[in-house]
């Protein structure tokens, strides 16, 4: 196959592979498993033989059983943009009309099964809804040995998301919110049942000892800063013509805030696919398992959008590792037309044309504004007018058959019945004057927030070790792993300098081995990390990671790992008085627990004791008091401590409070200053005897300054 779709593609070879995280650092079944990436520097047989073919029929990682492959489901399996497009308009129309293409993960899968597949049936098709992916089901023939799916995504309306939301947000954040929330909506109340109905309509199609693969989601955007809000534009401008409401908004851009609610919405629908497939396991005949690859972009490689080290630009050499199609986000330059006036003589002449440019490098990125719009909309014919409640949210969205049922699952259901009428689809399906941005879109556009080449490459991986360890419970055998040796490593031995104060940590790790949830069964390789006291001296970081599949979350073995790592690295230890705390790691079994200390520019040697400063100034009918300090208060921003104490001491009276942490210690090692004002004549029964700063945990050698502050 990839053999004849090599043949004149030009397809640049791919540089990269994924390093299958969950098998190359588990050694499952005695091997890790990376599907090559695409090279057509590779002669066709050379690329299309794979060793892995002429093991024996009781090697698991062998795919000699592999007679009949199937691959169902929508753009994700489709592939769309995804390398060379396999039909046209003239040859192969269902192809060109579904948006398959030649490097999906599928068809990534098909070249690794080799060329004992004597039938493939591919029928993904970009736009489909699980009614669609069921009559997909149901039209297979039978006897399949391999299928592989996704479906559920176009359920949630992410068409109609993308769309409000992101590359056309004029329509106001109340019109986003409404989408998310239906999105909602059908994640709670039918796409569960659908998934279940899908993978019932699959049990007379497949052979003895067949198995399915159902492949996961994954979470499009990182949320670490705002950088995608404020110096990216990801609005589509010049197509406000076709989105023109009766009075312009400016567009939405990508929150942090609003990116956690895609995400959170990936992160709800790969959570119900995996229970439904759990649930389906006992009441289907055939192998079914959960393949979710969302590890991968979120915690392996840069592959998500909106990454810190993304300029904005598709492909972007900063981030070579992004695995989603995405749009330029740059902010380019482009012109507004200028608005007609009158002139002198009455006539109408064309005002200058106004040039919107980028911020430069640094600077925020400033919306268009009302009058911009209004310029863009003045150079286009007057587009229908859409129907908008009084939040201006389109009232297409209400009109759902769904949205108005008193029972949605039942509604879904009921369209899972071959003789039921079609259901009305998402808000956004195709309207009178604009389509919608599914099947009727060309694919260079319709490609965005899809996965590319090696986002797929990562699917196939992740769904090809996901048919070795189902086939090895075929075989009756045991997935083998590496064998574990615990390692114990602390930080200060390594040479680290990052410390912290060892009660926010005693706080803090029990909060996260507390809060921790894991992804669940059938999840290759994970990793959760948190930070806590993010700014402050004391920012620290805990990581779980587990290099094989899924196994049940110790909560207690967490607590007991964190807690060595953090009093078995730094305790009892004469030149450590004041029990800084290091951090470490510790290889435990299949876990990996961590310990990141990360400021590792505080005072060196660490402090044997708490240090300070103080001044304070008399103004007549005030006084002002500036403290410094080193060794305490150094994750609170003074709140619960030096603040607490001195309202302790004198009442309400402290005004004005400032309170920083220093990027570095200043010339005299502090590392933070405080300033504040208080009452007159406050001094001497609070700072100079020391009162408010041991009750901090710190010490100033008195205050110095006026006897009358």
């Amino acid at each position: 196959m990839y053999g004849t779709m090599n043949s004149g593609s030009g397809h640049k070879a791919r540089t990269r592979t994924v390093l299958f995280a969950v098998l190359g650092l588990a050694c499952q079944l005695s091997t890790s498993h990376v599907i090559p990436p695409y090279n057509d520097s590779l002669a066709p047989q050379s690329f299309y033989e794979n060793p892995l073919h002429s093991r024996k029929e009781d090697d698991p990682t062998s795919f000699g059983w592999v007679r009949r492959f199937a691959a169902i489901g929508d753009s994700y399996t489709s592939g769309v943009g995804s390398g060379l497009q396999l039909g046209g308009l003239f040859h192969n129309l269902g192809d060109w009309w579904c948006s398959r293409y030649d490097l999906s993960y599928p068809m990534m899968v098909k070249n690794e099964l080799g060329s004992g597949v004597e039938d493939m049936q591919y029928t993904a098709c970009m736009g489909d809804q699980i009614p669609a992916i069921y009559d997909q089901a149901k039209a297979l023939k039978g006897d399949i040995d391999l299928l592989t799916l996704t479906a559920g995504g176009n359920d949630l309306c992410l068409a109609d998301i993308i769309k409000n939301c992101v590359v056309l947000p004029f329509f106001g954040e109340e019109s986003c919110n409404e989408i998310l929330k239906k999105a909602k909506d059908n994640l709670d109340n039918i796409v569960g049942d659908g998934i279940s109905q899908l993978l019932t309509a699959l049990d007379d199609k497949m052979a003895k000892d067949g198995i399915v693969v159902y492949n996961s989601y994954a979470q499009f955007f990182n949320t670490e800063n705002e950088d995608c809000a404020t110096k990216q534009s990801w609005a589509l401008t010049p197509w406000i013509v076709y989105v023109w409401p009766d009075k312009l908004q400016t567009p939405l851009t990508m929150t942090v805030a609003r990116r956690k609610k895609f995400n959170e919405l990936t992160v709800g629908l790969n959570d119900l696919i995996r229970k439904k497939v759990n649930d389906m396991k006992g009441k289907v005949k055939y192998n079914l398992g959960f393949s979710s690859w969302d590890v991968w972009p979120s915690e392996s490689v840069k592959g998500r959008m909106c990454d810190p080290s993304s300029t904005g630009s598709y492909p972007d050499p900063k981030q070579p590792d992004l695995l989603f199609f995405k749009p330029d986000t740059r902010n380019t330059w482009f012109k507004l037309p200028g608005k007609k006036r009158r002139a002198e003589d009455d006539q109408e002449v064309e005002a200058e044309e106004k040039i919107v440019h980028s911020p430069q490098e640094g600077e925020a990125f400033a919306p268009l504004t009302k009058e911009d719009l209004e310029q863009l909309r003045a150079a286009f014919p007057e587009p229908p007018k859409r129907d908008l409640d009084s939040r201006r949210v389109d009232r297409s969205i209400y009109r759902s058959s769904l949205w108005n049922s008193v029972n949605p699952s039942a509604a879904a259901l009921k369209k899972l019945d071959a003789r039921a009428p079609s259901p009305p689809g998402c808000p956004g399906d195709p309207g009178p004057w604009m389509p919608n941005l599914g099947k009727f879109l060309p694919d260079f556009f319709g490609r965005i927030f899809h996965p590319n080449e090696d986002g797929h490459n990562a699917m196939a991986s992740f769904m090809v070790a996901k048919t070795i360890d189902m086939r090895a419970k075929v075989l009756g055998l045991s997935p083998e792993v590496c064998k574990i040796t615990d390692e114990f490593k602390c930080s200060k031995k390594d040479g680290g300098k990052a410390y912290a104060t060892a009660n926010t940590l005693d706080e803090t790790y029990k909060k996260f081995c507390e809060d921790l949830k894991p992804p669940g069964d059938d999840v290759y390789g994970w990793t959760k990390k948190q930070k806590y006291y993010e700014g402050t001296l004391d920012e620290h970081e805990y990581v779980l990671s587990l290099e094989v599949p899924a196994q049940k979350y110790d909560k207690q073995q967490c607590l007991d790992s964190m807690e060595r790592i953090i009093h078995g690295c730094d305790g009892s230890d004469p030149e450590n008085p004041m029990n800084w705390k290091f951090g470490g790691k510790w290889k435990r079994d299949e876990y990996t627990y961590e310990v990141n200390i990360k400021r590792d520019n505080r005072p060196w040697p660490a402090p044997k004791e708490a240090d300070g400063w103080c001044k304070g100034k008399y103004k007549f009918l005030f006084s002002d008091f500036e403290i410094k300090g080193k060794g305490w208060s150094s994750w609170d921003y003074g709140q619960d401590t030096l603040l607490k104490k001195a309202r302790d001491c004198l009442g309400k009276g402290v005004t004005k409070w400032k309170f920083e942490y220093f990027d570095k210690p200043d010339e005299d090692g502090y590392e933070w200053k405080s300033t504040f004002r208080t009452p007159v004549f406050v001094s001497n029964r609070c700072f100079r005897n020391n009162k408010v700063a041991f009750g901090a945990g710190g010490f100033t050698h008195g205050c110095t300054g006026d006897s009358g502050a």
